[in-house]
């Protein structure tokens, strides 16, 4: 067995192999109000590497869902995810979808605010829309003025596992204000539905989650590596707020998650969130603050292994 010396070094090593951060054009993106092309945040690159999806919005409190397609080489926004998906005041975010098609999002206006649908690839639409009432519902505590709930959701590409992040945020009126912790968790697919063994999720995730906030996970498709965003709530400072994409991998799935590491290509000096990896481990996207209110998608990429 490694040591966690050389185990350290190893994923050191792994996270080392990313380089060359670029931006990821979307083409024909609908305009904002400002008369530039809307924010393009929190992508998921499809496990056929065919769609590029991503959520927009006004603020941090009115997100939409959106998707893009891979044309001659070219990712060309294609609309808004539906029917009946983005509503005017909620959260509609963090896309991810499995190899069979199902697809799962965030939704602010639910209770447990996962749900999860049908994505249909010809046309673009998601049906079968339901709530996902096996992670924890939404808690308020009025008199803490604090708010528990899921901000994050990704799925394997086999299906079977359904990672979410539960957080907690202060209250500003009735609106969320700062977010002041985050953990990684994960529901199991046992006889064909969602089962949360807690105890489970805390001894694979112990070395993942700390006292920052690590959210918006991408698993790879063998489900050995994990990326994910960290962020200290001390660093959360108007027009400086810094971040940094994580990196873990393990030998086996039954194995808890050493300790991770930072990739270095996408450094500790910006606003960065929300990392997908392609099937085929070789690009990893990420979105990244680019100025006030727009977030621009970026990838860095790695050899094949």
């Amino acid at each position: 067995m490694a040591t966690p010396l050389v185990l350290a070094d190893t994923l050191a090593s792994k996270a080392a192999a990313f380089k060359a951060p670029q931006e990821v054009i979307v083409h024909d993106l609908p305009l904002d109000k400002d008369g530039d092309g809307i924010s393009t945040e929190e992508p998921f690159l499809s496990r056929d590497g065919k769609f590029l999806f991503f959520n927009s919005g006004e603020s941090e409190n009115h997100k939409d869902l959106h998707y893009a397609k891979l044309q001659d080489e070219r990712w060309v926004y294609q609309a808004e995810m539906g029917p009946g998906v983005n509503t005017p005041d909620d959260v509609e975010g963090n896309p991810t979808l499995d190899s069979a098609g199902n697809f799962y999002f965030v939704d602010s206006k639910f209770p447990h605010m996962i749900r999860g649908g049908t994505f249909h690839s010809v046309t673009g639409e998601l049906s079968d829309l339901y709530e996902v009432q096996e992670v924890p519902k939404k808690e308020v505590q009025l008199f803490r003025q604090q708010i528990f709930g899921n901000m994050g959701v990704e799925v394997s590409a086999d299906g079977d596992l359904l990672f979410f992040d539960r957080a907690a945020w202060q209250l500003r009126l009735i609106a969320l204000g700062q977010i002041f912790a985050s953990d990684i968790y994960f529901l199991e697919r046992k006889a064909g539905r969602w089962a949360y063994d807690e105890a489970k999720a805390k001894r694979i995730m112990a070395a993942i989650n700390t006292d920052d906030c690590e959210y918006a996970e991408s698993l790879s498709t063998d489900t050995l590596e994990i990326f994910f965003t960290r962020l200290d709530p001390r660093n959360i400072k108007p027009g400086n707020v810094r971040s940094k994409i994580m990196y873990s991998s393990r030998n086996a799935i039954t194995e808890p998650f050493p300790k991770p590491v930072a990739i270095p290509a996408i450094g500790e000096s910006d606003f960065v969130e929300a990392p997908s990896i392609s099937a085929d481990g070789q690009a990893l996207y990420y979105h990244k603050l680019v100025r006030q209110g727009t977030f621009r998608i970026f990838k860095v990429s790695r050899k094949a292994y």
